[in-house]
């Protein structure tokens, strides 16, 4: 029996993946703690409320835990002194995260696994005390580093046992939605031509370069309107005509959201950050068989090469939001959808991760 603690950060993007079940830092644990001979805890780090929760789904044992009543590093020491031995411990999250996942693998002379679904050296809290550099030195101590796309493992790998790790979907929530449905239920007019994009909105997302290239379409004369979900960020004007801004949808209700669009958009600009990442969106648009525009992202190319081939009449150049509305007006006239992908659900995606950890404990005894 593999006995596995897993430390992921609990609030991400603007979602709580414990109270919906969202993204890796669920997902993994929760399919990776399926199998008979994995016992799995999954320690959720806080850094919102100051509550501390025990759940049991199936399973899968979490504990969320606050850092700002200190309970997180209390928790630390429970798991540092612990009888009950890990015999590989994964971090996902941030480097401090993982900071903490090394120090316990090291004490329970236990595997460390360092899951990187982003480059966590460009995050705003990622500072470099006395020059020290934490992101290089975890990369360099984990026994398996998993990666969310292909630019960073291009970039970080650091051996052949590396691997990656796709942001999957939850195939129970995402599924093809009827517009005329999806509208119903958000209460949205039916013959409107909605333009959607749904996530974060900071400056780097291009969520201004969309409002602007809906306006020059408005201008033109399309009858066409942006369908925004997400925290809104200070620097737009989401309070125009032209925009309907749903707030920050809640997570069971995105698979409508989605659904109720003409066109979903991907106006990411160009960024270290957003270069490297690895978006559901194209995932989430083709379960839901909506028509795609996007700006020629590296992150598309790298994680998304034969959809970005097929969508290629209907790329736009980052940080242009001319190009964008043309790329916009010709898919709202083509409605073009691109083909299928392999291996996008969590069930599927954590077989590779399984194998892994199997191979690395295999080793260890």
């Amino acid at each position: 029996m593999i006995n596995i603690l897993f430390i992921g950060k609990r609030f991400n993007t603007n979602r709580d993946a414990l109270t919906e079940k969202f993204g890796r830092i669920y997902q993994l644990p929760y399919h990776l703690s399926k199998e008979e001979d994995i016992t799995l805890k999954l320690w959720m780090v806080d850094y919102h409320t100051y509550k501390k929760e025990l759940v049991q789904n199936n399973k899968l044992h979490i504990i969320s835990t606050p850092v700002k009543n200190g309970m997180v590093f209390s928790q630390y020491l429970q798991e540092n002194f612990s009888k009950n031995k890990y015999d590989i411990i994964m971090a996902s999250g941030d480097c401090y995260i993982g900071l903490m996942a090394y120090l316990l693998a090291k004490s329970h002379k236990a595997k460390f696994v360092f899951d990187i679904y982003d480059k966590y050296d460009e995050f705003g809290g990622y500072i470099k005390p006395f020059g020290f550099d934490l992101f290089g030195f975890l990369l360099k101590k984990a026994d398996i580093r998993l990666f969310a796309s292909r630019i960073l493992l291009q970039n970080l790998g650091q051996s052949q046992y590396d691997a990656i790790l796709s942001n999957g979907i939850d195939a129970k929530h995402f599924r093809p939605i009827d517009k005329t449905e999806a509208r119903t239920k958000l209460q949205l007019p039916l013959t409107q031509k909605f333009i959607g994009y749904f996530g974060s909105m900071e400056p780097d997302r291009g969520v201004q370069d969309l409002i602007t290239a809906v306006n020059i379409l408005r201008l033109q004369g399309q009858n066409v309107e942006l369908l925004l979900g997400g925290k809104s960020d200070p620097s737009l004007d989401l309070d125009q005509a032209g925009i309907r801004y749903l707030g920050n949808v809640p997570f069971e209700n995105i698979p409508y959201a989605l659904a109720a669009c003409d066109v979903l958009a991907i106006p990411h600009r160009r960024s270290a950050f957003l270069d490297a990442a690895a978006p559901n969106k194209v995932s989430e648009a083709l379960v839901m068989q909506r028509p795609i525009v996007a700006t020629q992202s590296p992150n598309l190319f790298a994680n998304f090469p034969k959809q970005a081939i097929e969508l290629e009449p209907y790329l736009a150049e980052p940080s242009n939001p001319e190009s964008l509305a043309r790329a916009i007006i010709k898919q709202l006239d083509q409605r073009h959808l691109v083909g299928e992908l392999d291996n996008i659900y969590w069930d599927q995606i954590s077989l590779v991760v399984i194998d892994r950890l199997k191979e690395l404990y295999d080793a260890k005894v």
